[in-house]
């Protein structure tokens, strides 16, 4: 079902779907833009550093044992 329409950016009116926001010329540029943005969020979210992992449970007993603590007493003391 074709219907006139005016384009939301240029204002330029058009025959087109009852549906349609775009003349054929913007809804290119439009698709053009979000797929640059897609690909940069994209990018963005490869190029994070991962997160810092916690030490394990035996790790930090080890670190109290050979500071000759408890593990209670060097949690309490260091925080972790």
């Amino acid at each position: 079902m074709n219907v006139l329409y005016t384009c939301e950016i240029c204002g330029a009116r058009c025959v087109g779907h009852v549906n349609a926001r775009y003349c054929p010329e913007c809804r290119g540029e439009i698709k053009k833009s979000t797929q640059l943005e897609s690909k940069a969020r994209a990018a963005r979210k490869r190029r994070k550093d991962p997160p810092e992992r916690k030490p394990t449970l035996g790790q930090i007993a080890a670190k109290a044992r050979s500071l000759h603590m408890s593990y209670g007493e060097f949690v309490a003391k260091y925080g972790l």
